[in-house]
């Protein structure tokens, strides 16, 4: 796992307290774009993004550092328009950093509701073409000059796990109009059953973590593939998921407890 990550996990967890007692200053944001709900269709239908900017450093020729950050409501990594790698990347190079929130996370809802009909635009297809929108179309109202379109002004764009996904398949997909991409952490292989990922911890974890890890799930497994009830009942009910009808629900659910 990278250095940059690790300390976007660490920041991430200091940001959760900061925004309690402390509030972005106005001049970054939220601002809100009007970004087409469906990239692909006659429709011109549109959704208020949300975003943050900080142009502070900005001096002509600058770059934007450009960040979605993915799935999740994105307001405590707004504070990484000040506080970040990419903040201080936006110093150094006298460019502008941005933050985006993805598209049906927080207040970015292209529609009222989480229906199958109304999240058929909740793909990467749309949040690429959501990213791409940004670069040709956005307006800063943070900035009081006037900002070359690309590929004059170079865009990077920055992101971890899904988000450096993005980060990746932007500078693939389009390339015109992104200078570089910085993905951390970034599976960019997409597979419907993941199991690669948990590869590291099974080789490298600490033995009697792994052994801890396999015989969990063994005990949950001969639950789960029994016809009994009651346990299977009792053991949704002590992760507090006595409400998920299906197992296969409870097996993929990701728990906070």
């Amino acid at each position: 796992m990278s250095p940059y990550f690790l300390n976007s996990k660490i920041l991430s967890q200091q940001l959760s307290s900061q925004t309690t007692k402390d509030k972005l200053p106005e001049k970054y944001g939220p601002f809100y774009f009007d970004q087409p709900v469906d990239h692909f269709s006659s429709d011109t239908t549109t959704f208020k993004h949300r975003y943050w900017a900080n142009t502070d450093a900005y001096t002509a020729g600058g770059p934007v550092i450009l960040y979605n950050a993915g799935e999740v409501a994105a307001d405590e990594r707004s504070f990484y328009v000040i506080n970040s790698s990419m903040a201080e990347l936006a110093r150094e190079l006298n460019g502008i950093v941005i933050v985006m929130e993805h598209r049906f996370y927080g207040e970015s809802m292209p529609a009222l509701n989480y229906s199958a009909k109304s999240l058929a635009t909740l793909n990467t297809k749309q949040a690429l073409a959501d990213i791409a929108s940004f670069i040709t179309d956005l307006k800063l109202p943070n900035l009081d000059i006037e900002l070359p379109s690309a590929p004059e002004t170079k865009y990077i764009v920055y992101g971890g796990s899904y988000s450096g996904n993005l980060a990746a398949w932007m500078r693939q997909k389009y390339p015109q109009i992104v200078f570089a991409a910085i993905p951390s952490s970034a599976p960019v292989q997409m597979s419907y059953n993941f199991y690669q990922y948990f590869d590291p911890i099974r080789r490298y974890g600490p033995d009697h973590c792994i052994q801890a890890i396999h015989s969990v799930i063994t005990y949950v497994d001969h639950i789960l593939f029994s016809s009994l009830q009651h346990p299977i009942s009792a053991l949704k009910n002590k992760f507090g998921a006595a409400d998920l009808e299906h197992n296969d629900d409870f097996a993929e659910r990701k728990l906070n407890q």
